[in-house]
């Protein structure tokens, strides 16, 4: 049965990813059957980062890590940056969540179940006005 609060999903370095929307917003997840919680929220502090070794982790700054991305590459983690417009740590390239792939797929979700994304519209995160955005593209049309 399909989750009705998951908005994107893709697999990266044969991880499947997912965002998903819950009563604070959306969420990154990394699917794994040791994987438990919402996984890491999408907001404004949240960055991929190489930490202690040579594994990359989904991080808040100066936080612990809330993701392990392990086995990732360089390219790898570029891939998961871009779909989720998620910042890498120490790169001057900016990543931006209103131009991901994710962000359309928010959007559309908000359409197909309304009810869901106006519960969960009112919190702060990177993703300013996501709900209303979703919104306006359905008047639009």
């Amino acid at each position: 049965m399909p989750d009705r609060h998951e908005f994107y999903r893709i697999e990266i370095c044969g991880r499947t990813f997912t965002g998903t929307v819950h009563a604070d917003g959306p969420y990154l997840k990394l699917l794994e059957s040791r994987t438990f919680g919402y996984g890491a929220p999408l907001r404004s502090h949240l960055v991929l980062s190489k930490r202690a070794g040579r594994r990359y982790y989904a991080v808040y700054r100066n936080a612990e890590p809330l993701i392990s991305l392990p086995l990732f590459l360089d390219e790898d983690l570029e891939l998961l940056a871009g779909e989720f417009g998620i910042p890498i740590d120490d790169r001057s390239r900016h990543y931006s969540f209103a131009r991901s792939p994710a962000s359309q797929a928010l959007k559309e979700w908000s359409l197909q179940h309304p009810e869901i994304a106006r519960a969960c519209s009112g919190i702060t995160t990177i993703i300013p006005r996501w709900y209303q955005l979703g919104r306006r593209r359905l008047a639009s049309l």
